[in-house]
């Protein structure tokens, strides 16, 4: 029996029962789901009701009792204070940006925000009280807020439950696989919490832009070279046909070819970098787990060379930018194709040993990663034209998380599974990506060239 089952044991099972009625109670109540949500007390109390310790229709039942009463306190608040509610200390202390989202969500579900709230964080705290501050109807509200709070309680309960019943199993493969799953997960959540970052706040992203230009050293270079600083802002010109989607494309297809280059270069004289392969490889392979492994090999078959295909396909239809899209993901996916083979063949590295490799090297040889460069490639050009069509910089950046993570898994998969070295993966990471910048770059100016026509002439950089 682990330490986390017994310490779980160990609680009195009237304080499981108290805990699973007063923290739903204080989420709405006394907005203590600002901070620690609900479903924590659920959650804990049905895992030890799955280990035979408590009743888990109790546990549901105190759920239900302590999530309806909640809310109808906060509903009775904003009943209550009404305006004052976020212009009081206490409005003031939640905070403007939490308000407006709940107020927005409450506007555009109306009396089904009570529902629907009751399964997202912010809106699970703060919508009962907008409901009684905004004059809905109390037998209204307390049909929604008795129905959700009977689905959200028992689901959550019998998720509890069921992970009682599989604790020992989970914490054997968290046991052995411990310190990777951490690794996983923080840069899983990394990603994800920058992203929603970036999304809520374009204002400061393009202030901060603003500020570094600003800067007196940065000013001085541009003033020093203002005629060459001109011309090169030509470039950048939205309105010409070689401006800015070129330009843009042109660096960044030079970038990702000299860092390719370097990399690459790594791999056939032995730098420093494909050093480290050896003990990255050992150490993945002794924190295997049959689970984390089986998942992974599916992950695999998924991010290969196929399955980025069929991604191509699919994300497409997610894009609806029509047939174009899939011409343009297709055509990563070939470049990515043709461009590792030929590489591999080329440098033809040796796949890692059998003895650390669970699925073995496909391609001619290791580096680069084809499968990798094939996924990465896909993803990049579906999330360039699935972001370019969105309303909203929110989904925007919402297109380039999921394909960061994408691409991401593709690489923790043939790492973990020693289908390759990790400058492998490196390696077909930048080429994938070098791979949609080529073809994203060609595709727009294809379309430039027959909307404007041929290009006009342009005065040299540092003509007198």
């Amino acid at each position: 029996m682990g330490g986390g089952e017994q310490w779980l044991l160990a609680v009195p099972v009237g304080v499981v029962y108290v805990v699973a009625f007063v923290l739903p109670f204080a989420e709405a109540a006394a907005f203590v789901g600002l901070v620690v949500p609900g479903e924590t007390a659920l959650l804990l109390a049905g895992v030890v009701a799955g280990l035979g310790r408590a009743d888990p229709l109790v546990v549901a039942a105190c759920g239900i009792a302590g999530a309806v009463a909640g809310d109808s306190v906060g509903f009775e608040i904003g009943r209550r204070l009404g305006p004052r509610l976020t212009a009081g200390r206490l409005g003031r202390a939640i905070g403007p940006a939490r308000w407006a989202r709940a107020e927005g969500f409450v506007r555009r579900y109306g009396a089904h925000a009570v529902f629907l709230g009751r399964w997202v964080g912010f809106a699970r705290a703060l919508v009962p009280a907008l409901a009684g501050a905004t004059g809905l109807d109390y037998r209204r509200f307390l049909f929604w807020n008795a129905l959700s709070g009977a689905v959200w309680a028992s689901t959550v309960t019998l998720v509890g439950y069921l992970a009682g019943h599989s604790w020992q199993h989970v914490e054997r493969v968290f046991g052995e696989a411990v310190l990777l799953v951490l690794l996983v997960g923080a840069a899983v959540w990394a990603t994800v919490a920058i992203a929603r970052w970036v999304a809520r706040h374009p204002d400061r992203v393009r202030a901060w832009a603003s500020r570094q230009a600003a800067r007196p050293n940065v000013r001085k270079v541009l003033t020093h070279y203002d005629r060459q600083v001109r011309w090169l802002a030509r470039r950048f010109e939205p309105r010409t046909v070689l401006g800015l989607q070129l330009t843009t494309g042109v660096v960044l297809v030079m970038a990702a070819g000299w860092f390719f280059g370097s990399v690459l270069q790594d791999v056939i004289v032995g730098e420093e970098s494909v050093r480290g392969d050896g003990p990255v490889l050992r150490w993945l392979a002794a924190h295997r787990d049959s689970e984390v492994t089986a998942a992974l090999e599916f992950a695999h078959r998924l991010t290969g060379v196929w399955g980025a295909l069929a991604t191509a396909a699919a994300g497409t239809l997610l894009t609806r930018a029509g047939p174009r899209a899939l011409v343009s993901a297709t055509g990563g996916w070939a470049l990515a194709v043709g461009i590792g083979l030929a590489v591999a063949a080329l440098v033809g590295r040796p796949g890692p040993a059998p003895e650390y490799a669970v699925v073995g090297v496909s391609a001619p040889g290791a580096f680069p990663a084809v499968g990798v460069a094939c996924t990465t490639a896909v993803a990049a050009v579906i999330a360039r034209l699935g972001g370019g069509r969105a309303r909203t910089w929110g989904r925007a950046v919402a297109w380039w998380t999921v394909a960061v993570l994408w691409a991401g898994l593709a690489g923790v998969a043939v790492a973990y599974l020693g289908a390759g070295w990790a400058t492998d993966v490196l390696g077909g990471w930048v080429l994938g990506g070098l791979s949609a910048v080529i073809v994203l770059t060609l595709g727009r100016l294809r379309s430039r060239l027959r909307a404007e026509g041929p290009p006009a002439q342009d005065t040299p950089p540092l003509a007198p």
